[in-house]
């Protein structure tokens, strides 16, 4: 039986056969064309195609949007090799091919022909496989070929990329054409301006039909000859300051992906900037931390934005991309509570101590968050030293400091401690003989102090591995299982419900190292026991069970298909819906005194259970793969 066929998919493909057709066009005109075929209402149709996401759309300069594949359709694109070219097989796509590379990006095998698209900072085992060693090549994108597919040639030959039927093709430059482009980059980037070289390239294209149709001289050379400059991937009018350009580009992007204002997005791009900088330094032998410090004396007030809270989140999201130098993180944080403005010090401190908490030094990241804190009550530090409470297993203190925070009630960690805060005895007094029986006084016994026993603090422990697990600083590993787990789940919410089941963070969790790095970094806050219950559930592993009993709310019999160990398991949910016989994957921990689930039971069907069992005995078994096997069974519905 197939599946339905989507009324989406049918209106996209029609949207698709149109802009092919009729393109480039505007989204007015492209959805007045949809509704003129039949397809429904202008509004809805210009809608429709505004929200379209297809891999052969291209967005011009002007404002239309064009399909690829027909716009590149019989064009050639000629390319100078150098000698690194030559000898690895590896194109450089800019600024020669760069019109080319979303096409061959998206496209599948064939369509693609020899080459495939490979990244500068995504790629490097290639490119050290292929024995470049220039750390500037490619300057952002390239295209592989074969080893030896430009051993024929020479440095300095021209090579031509034509597209053919769909197909992008290799074949020598014999003799090229030298048009002018003045005019034509000159109506696209008026007397000012400047744009992405892939984009102005297809405007170019789209403007005049004619244009790369036969071998012409490289694109970089002949935007030179037209008196025009590049930057990388930009080009523009001759004298544009590109420095500006990209700072007002970065400043803006992070304005709007942040809701900032443009003063607190200006703050993020600096700081972003320092620590890059001093990361570089710090990698040249030079003393990180003082040459921060001097560096933010020069203009502290650069650096005021961050005093809003919101902007210092997203700094601290946005720096993700020298998580491996967390030392220079740490430098440039301190060089701004030290040197600094003084509105901004709470922020300062608060980065300090993210930063601090990721070199491992947890007192340092405390001592930091306490400093934040003292400063306005700086509710991230607040909500941070919460956390660190609950950690302890201080429930009664991490609601304490919750309660500073304006809303700090309505926080999911709020209810989490809730369960676990010790009972009030309103009728005794502090030197009161405790109600436990112990003969010690109230004060020095039970006040404040949680009893719960380990069985019961086991689900808080998994809790607060979750925390840290869901922090900015690790947030993406989660949300990419989560990508995998919802590829099977079409609706608009998929990848949110995905986030909200267990396999997804669980697997983040152990299979991906989580857990291991939170006990290394929190290990010293938790009470013994869970620490020693942690470091067992390190050493249990995800197998696959047989049901051997279920006694449903109340627990389930399991056999292990690897050990053939069988194991009693309290479980209240999942009793109720398995039967004798049903196969399920799982982490089965201790948990005090008895033998518990965390990260959800997942089904196995029996065709898939010989792939899974060989997955898990795999001495590094690939978390998304785990994950796209275990979420097979969506496929089916």
């Amino acid at each position: 039986m197939t599946d339905p066929i989507d009324p989406r998919d049918v209106l996209a493909d029609a949207a698709m056969g149109i802009l092919r057709e009729h393109g480039p066009l505007t989204a007015e005109d492209w959805g007045q064309l949809l509704a003129d075929a039949g397809h429904g209402p202008v509004v809805e149709m210009t809608q429709l195609v505004e929200l379209l996401d297809d891999e052969d759309l291209g967005y011009l300069p002007d404002g239309r949007t064009v399909a690829l594949e027909s716009l590149l359709e019989g064009r050639v694109f000629t390319h100078r090799l150098t000698e690194t070219e030559v000898a690895a097989g590896i194109l450089d796509a800019n600024p020669d091919l760069a019109a080319l590379t979303v096409f061959i990006l998206d496209s599948d095998q064939e369509r693609a022909g020899q080459f495939r698209v490979v990244f500068a900072d995504a790629d490097e085992p290639t490119f050290a496989d292929r024995g470049v060693e220039d750390p500037h090549f490619p300057y952002s994108e390239g295209l592989l070929l074969e080893r030896d597919a430009l051993s024929s040639y020479t440095a300095g030959d021209l090579v031509a990329l034509a597209v053919r039927d769909g197909l992008v093709e290799l074949t020598p430059a014999d003799s090229v054409e030298t048009p002018d482009l003045s005019v034509g980059l000159g109506r696209i980037l008026g007397e000012e301006g400047a744009d992405n070289l892939d984009a102005v390239v297809w405007q170019l294209m789209a403007d005049d039909q004619e244009l790369f149709t036969a071998p012409t001289a490289p694109i970089g050379e002949l935007i030179e000859a037209a008196g025009f400059e590049r930057d990388g991937d930009y080009v523009a009018v001759r004298g544009f300051d590109f420095e500006a350009h990209h700072l007002a580009t970065h400043i803006g992007m992070v304005a709007r992906e942040h809701e900032l204002h443009p003063d607190e997005a200006a703050a993020v791009v600096a700081f972003l900037a320092l620590v890059g900088q001093t990361r570089d330094v710090a990698q040249e032998g030079t003393d990180p931390g003082s040459w921060a410090r001097e560096h933010v004396s020069v203009e502290p007030g650069r650096y005021a934005g961050l005093a809003d809270p919101v902007a210092a989140a997203a700094a601290l999201e946005l720096v993700a991309g020298f998580s491996d130098r967390p030392d220079a993180l740490y430098a440039a944080s301190v060089a701004l509570v030290e040197a600094g403005p003084r509105r901004a010090k709470a922020s300062a401190h608060w980065l300090s101590g993210n930063a601090a908490d990721r070199l491992g030094d947890i007192v340092a990241a405390e001592a930091h968050f306490e400093d934040a804190a003292s400063q306005d009550d700086c509710a991230p530090a607040v909500f941070a030293l919460a956390q660190l409470a609950s950690d302890r297993g201080d429930a009664v203190r991490g609601l304490s400091l919750l309660n500073r925070i304006e809303g700090g009630d309505a926080e999911p960690l709020y209810a989490l401690l809730q369960q676990y805060a010790p009972a009030e005895h309103p009728g005794l007094g502090r030197n009161d003989r405790c109600w436990c029986g112990s003969g010690k006084k109230y004060k020095a016994c039970h006040l404040g102090k949680v009893d719960n026993s380990l069985d019961d603090r086991a689900l808080w422990l998994y809790r607060k591995a979750e925390w840290f697990a869901l922090s900015p600083e690790l947030f993406d590993l989660t949300y990419d299982l989560a990508e995998v787990r919802a590829a099977h789940w079409d609706d608009e919410d998929a990848v949110g419900r995905a986030f909200q089941d267990p396999l997804a963070l669980d697997v983040a969790l152990f299979e991906c190292g989580v857990f291991a790095l939170y006990l290394a970094r929190r290990g010293a806050l938790l009470p013994a026991d869970e620490f020693e219950l942690a470091q067992r559930w390190l050493e249990a592993k995800r197998s696959v069970f047989e049901v051997i009993a279920a006694r449903p709310a109340e627990g389930l019999t399991l056999r292990d298909e690897r050990t053939g160990d069988v194991v009693e398991v309290l479980e209240r949910t999942g009793s109720q819906q398995l039967a004798a016989g049903d196969f399920i994957c799982a982490r089965v921990v201790p948990a005090g005194g008895a033998t518990q689930i965390f990260g959800g039971i997942e089904p196995v069907a029996s065709g898939s259970r010989a792939e899974l069992m060989a997955l898990l005995d795999a001495d590094d078994t690939d978390p998304a793969e785990l994950v796209e096997l275990l979420s097979e069974r969506f496929a089916a519905h």
